[in-house]
Protein backbone atom coordinates (compact mmCIF):
# COMPACT_ATOMS: atom_id res chain seq x y z
CA UNK A 1 0.00 0.00 0.00
CA UNK A 2 1.26 3.45 -1.04
CA UNK A 3 1.35 5.91 2.06
CA UNK A 4 3.30 8.29 0.50
CA UNK A 5 2.62 12.08 1.13
CA UNK A 6 0.05 13.56 -1.80
CA UNK A 7 -0.82 17.43 -2.42
CA UNK A 8 -4.53 17.45 -2.44
CA UNK A 9 -7.04 20.62 -2.02
CA UNK A 10 -8.29 22.10 1.18
CA UNK A 11 -12.17 22.02 0.82
CA UNK A 12 -14.12 23.36 3.16
CA UNK A 13 -14.72 23.83 7.04
CA UNK A 14 -18.05 23.58 9.13
CA UNK A 15 -18.20 24.13 12.54
CA UNK A 16 -19.61 20.93 14.61
CA UNK A 17 -19.98 22.85 17.98
CA UNK A 18 -17.99 24.81 19.93
CA UNK A 19 -14.72 25.09 19.97
CA UNK A 20 -14.77 21.95 17.20
CA UNK A 21 -15.09 21.68 13.56
CA UNK A 22 -14.77 19.13 10.34
CA UNK A 23 -12.10 20.59 7.81
CA UNK A 24 -12.85 18.15 4.76
CA UNK A 25 -9.95 17.81 1.50
CA UNK A 26 -10.45 16.04 -2.14
CA UNK A 27 -9.39 12.69 -1.43
CA UNK A 28 -5.90 11.65 -2.79
CA UNK A 29 -6.13 9.85 -6.63
CA UNK A 30 -6.39 6.33 -6.01
CA UNK A 31 -6.16 6.71 -2.09
CA UNK A 32 -8.18 4.04 -0.63
CA UNK A 33 -8.68 3.42 3.07
CA UNK A 34 -10.67 1.19 5.69
CA UNK A 35 -13.51 2.69 8.00
CA UNK A 36 -11.70 3.43 11.30
CA UNK A 37 -8.13 4.12 9.86
CA UNK A 38 -6.46 7.61 10.07
CA UNK A 39 -4.17 9.58 7.68
CA UNK A 40 -1.49 13.09 8.40
CA UNK A 41 -1.81 16.45 7.24
CA UNK A 42 1.15 18.55 6.62
CA UNK A 43 0.56 21.81 7.09
CA UNK A 44 3.07 25.06 7.16
CA UNK A 45 2.28 27.05 10.98
CA UNK A 46 3.79 29.68 12.61
CA UNK A 47 5.98 27.39 14.31
CA UNK A 48 7.47 25.69 10.77
CA UNK A 49 5.82 23.12 8.95
CA UNK A 50 4.19 20.42 11.31
CA UNK A 51 2.58 17.07 10.21
CA UNK A 52 -0.36 15.56 12.60
CA UNK A 53 -2.33 12.46 12.83
CA UNK A 54 -6.06 12.42 12.22
CA UNK A 55 -8.65 9.92 12.24
CA UNK A 56 -11.08 9.52 9.18
CA UNK A 57 -14.68 11.21 10.13
CA UNK A 58 -15.25 10.27 6.57
CA UNK A 59 -16.07 6.50 5.20
CA UNK A 60 -14.77 5.05 2.20
CA UNK A 61 -18.13 5.85 0.09
CA UNK A 62 -17.73 9.71 0.83
CA UNK A 63 -16.37 11.96 -1.85
CA UNK A 64 -13.82 13.83 0.40
CA UNK A 65 -11.60 13.22 3.13
CA UNK A 66 -12.75 14.57 6.79
CA UNK A 67 -11.29 15.38 9.84
CA UNK A 68 -13.17 16.71 13.28
CA UNK A 69 -11.03 18.15 16.10
CA UNK A 70 -11.07 20.84 18.63
CA UNK A 71 -10.06 24.14 18.31
CA UNK A 72 -7.42 24.81 20.60
CA UNK A 73 -5.22 27.62 19.45
CA UNK A 74 -2.16 25.82 18.68
CA UNK A 75 -0.03 26.96 15.74
CA UNK A 76 -1.01 23.42 13.55
CA UNK A 77 -4.70 24.31 14.45
CA UNK A 78 -4.34 27.87 13.65
CA UNK A 79 -3.21 27.36 10.25
CA UNK A 80 -5.97 24.78 10.08
CA UNK A 81 -8.67 27.19 10.69
CA UNK A 82 -6.83 29.44 8.28
CA UNK A 83 -7.10 27.64 5.12
CA UNK A 84 -9.11 28.86 1.94
CA UNK A 85 -10.92 26.37 -0.23
CA UNK A 86 -8.68 25.36 -2.91
CA UNK A 87 -5.12 26.04 -0.87
CA UNK A 88 -2.31 23.36 -1.29
CA UNK A 89 -1.91 20.61 1.92
CA UNK A 90 -0.03 17.51 2.16
CA UNK A 91 -1.71 14.29 3.35
CA UNK A 92 -0.53 10.59 3.57
CA UNK A 93 -1.80 7.34 4.79
CA UNK A 94 -3.66 5.41 5.06
CA UNK A 95 -2.40 4.10 9.02
CA UNK A 96 -3.70 2.23 11.82
CA UNK A 97 -5.57 -1.14 12.36
CA UNK A 98 -9.29 0.47 14.21
CA UNK A 99 -11.37 -1.73 11.47
CA UNK A 100 -13.91 -4.21 11.97
CA UNK A 101 -11.93 -7.34 12.32
CA UNK A 102 -13.62 -10.02 9.30
CA UNK A 103 -16.92 -11.12 10.41
CA UNK A 104 -17.47 -9.61 13.57
CA UNK A 105 -21.23 -8.79 13.57
CA UNK A 106 -20.99 -6.44 16.57
CA UNK A 107 -19.26 -3.69 17.97
CA UNK A 108 -19.38 -1.80 21.04
CA UNK A 109 -17.58 1.52 20.93
CA UNK A 110 -15.74 3.38 24.83
CA UNK A 111 -15.48 7.04 23.40
CA UNK A 112 -15.32 10.71 23.84
CA UNK A 113 -14.99 14.14 22.52
CA UNK A 114 -13.76 14.15 18.87
CA UNK A 115 -12.68 10.41 19.73
CA UNK A 116 -15.99 9.59 17.95
CA UNK A 117 -14.68 10.13 14.49
CA UNK A 118 -13.17 6.47 14.03
CA UNK A 119 -16.59 5.37 15.28
CA UNK A 120 -18.51 7.60 12.75
CA UNK A 121 -15.92 6.36 9.67
CA UNK A 122 -17.32 2.71 10.59
CA UNK A 123 -21.01 3.38 11.51
CA UNK A 124 -21.08 6.03 8.64
CA UNK A 125 -19.12 3.07 6.30
CA UNK A 126 -21.82 0.08 7.93
CA UNK A 127 -24.83 2.15 6.89
CA UNK A 128 -23.81 3.34 3.44
CA UNK A 129 -23.68 -0.23 2.55
CA UNK A 130 -25.88 -1.88 4.50
CA UNK A 131 -23.67 -4.25 6.48
CA UNK A 132 -26.34 -4.80 9.21
CA UNK A 133 -23.82 -4.25 11.81
CA UNK A 134 -24.89 -4.13 15.47
CA UNK A 135 -23.45 -0.97 17.12
CA UNK A 136 -23.64 0.61 20.80
CA UNK A 137 -21.57 3.50 21.29
CA UNK A 138 -20.97 5.02 24.73
CA UNK A 139 -20.21 8.57 24.00
CA UNK A 140 -18.65 10.77 26.72
CA UNK A 141 -19.27 14.38 26.31
CA UNK A 142 -19.50 18.19 28.44
CA UNK A 143 -22.60 18.86 28.39
CA UNK A 144 -25.49 19.18 25.52
CA UNK A 145 -24.63 21.54 23.41
CA UNK A 146 -21.76 19.49 22.00
CA UNK A 147 -22.46 16.38 21.14
CA UNK A 148 -20.60 15.56 17.59
CA UNK A 149 -22.84 14.42 14.99
CA UNK A 150 -25.87 14.27 17.38
CA UNK A 151 -28.19 14.40 14.78
CA UNK A 152 -27.08 12.28 12.61
CA UNK A 153 -26.11 9.43 15.24
CA UNK A 154 -30.27 10.41 15.56
CA UNK A 155 -31.35 9.46 12.35
CA UNK A 156 -29.00 6.62 12.86
CA UNK A 157 -31.32 5.04 15.42
CA UNK A 158 -34.74 5.93 14.28
CA UNK A 159 -33.59 4.47 10.38
CA UNK A 160 -31.14 1.66 10.97
CA UNK A 161 -31.66 -1.14 13.21
CA UNK A 162 -29.45 -2.37 15.97
CA UNK A 163 -27.77 0.92 16.15
CA UNK A 164 -27.83 2.21 19.39
CA UNK A 165 -26.18 5.13 21.38
CA UNK A 166 -25.61 5.75 24.95
CA UNK A 167 -24.43 9.77 25.83
CA UNK A 168 -22.85 9.91 28.84
CA UNK A 169 -22.85 14.14 30.23
CA UNK A 170 -20.34 15.41 32.58
CA UNK A 171 -22.41 18.86 33.07
CA UNK A 172 -25.73 18.13 31.91
CA UNK A 173 -28.77 20.45 32.21
CA UNK A 174 -31.47 19.39 35.03
CA UNK A 175 -33.42 18.61 31.99
CA UNK A 176 -30.84 15.68 31.18
CA UNK A 177 -32.57 12.43 31.30
CA UNK A 178 -29.55 10.14 30.43
CA UNK A 179 -26.38 8.70 31.46
CA UNK A 180 -24.68 11.06 33.79
CA UNK A 181 -21.27 11.95 35.08
CA UNK A 182 -18.19 9.32 33.31
CA UNK A 183 -18.71 6.23 31.02
CA UNK A 184 -17.61 3.44 33.83
CA UNK A 185 -17.98 -0.05 33.94
CA UNK A 186 -21.26 0.18 35.86
CA UNK A 187 -22.38 2.29 32.53
CA UNK A 188 -21.81 0.18 30.48
CA UNK A 189 -23.38 -2.96 32.48
CA UNK A 190 -26.73 -1.21 32.68
CA UNK A 191 -27.21 -1.01 28.75
CA UNK A 192 -25.64 -4.33 27.71
CA UNK A 193 -24.06 -8.09 28.79
CA UNK A 194 -20.77 -6.47 27.54
CA UNK A 195 -19.40 -10.49 27.16
CA UNK A 196 -22.23 -11.09 24.69
CA UNK A 197 -20.29 -11.42 21.17
CA UNK A 198 -19.51 -7.44 21.51
CA UNK A 199 -16.11 -6.28 20.04
CA UNK A 200 -15.18 -3.34 21.85
CA UNK A 201 -13.19 -0.32 20.43
CA UNK A 202 -11.54 2.55 22.60
CA UNK A 203 -10.54 5.85 21.07
CA UNK A 204 -9.80 9.17 21.78
CA UNK A 205 -7.20 11.75 23.75
CA UNK A 206 -4.52 9.72 26.52
CA UNK A 207 -6.51 10.40 29.20
CA UNK A 208 -9.36 8.89 27.66
CA UNK A 209 -7.55 6.00 26.57
CA UNK A 210 -6.28 5.76 30.24
CA UNK A 211 -9.69 5.82 32.15
CA UNK A 212 -11.00 3.31 29.42
CA UNK A 213 -8.57 0.78 30.70
CA UNK A 214 -9.93 1.01 33.98
CA UNK A 215 -13.74 0.35 32.33
CA UNK A 216 -12.03 -2.73 30.33
CA UNK A 217 -10.64 -4.39 33.46
CA UNK A 218 -13.80 -3.47 35.49
CA UNK A 219 -15.46 -5.27 32.66
CA UNK A 220 -12.86 -8.75 32.02
CA UNK A 221 -13.19 -7.78 28.48
CA UNK A 222 -10.70 -10.15 27.28
CA UNK A 223 -7.59 -8.94 24.85
CA UNK A 224 -8.71 -10.10 21.64
CA UNK A 225 -12.47 -8.36 21.75
CA UNK A 226 -10.85 -5.08 22.00
CA UNK A 227 -9.21 -2.87 19.53
CA UNK A 228 -7.33 0.56 21.06
CA UNK A 229 -6.35 3.84 18.92
CA UNK A 230 -5.09 6.44 21.54
CA UNK A 231 -5.05 9.63 19.67
CA UNK A 232 -1.54 11.68 19.60
CA UNK A 233 -0.63 15.17 19.57
CA UNK A 234 -2.12 15.88 23.46
CA UNK A 235 -0.45 17.31 26.44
Amino acid sequence: MDRTARTVAFSATEPVCQGTASFFFERPEAYRFAAGQYFTLTLLTGDGEQTKSFSHCDSPGDERSQLTTRLTGSAFKNALEALMPGDPVAVAGPFGSLTVPEGMTKAAFLVGGVGITPARSILRDSVQRGTGLTALVFDGNLDEGCIPFDEEFRRYEVEVPGVRFVHVLERPGQAWTGERGFITADTVLRHCDPLDGWHWFVAGPPAMAKAMEVVIAGLGLPEDRVSREPFSGYQ
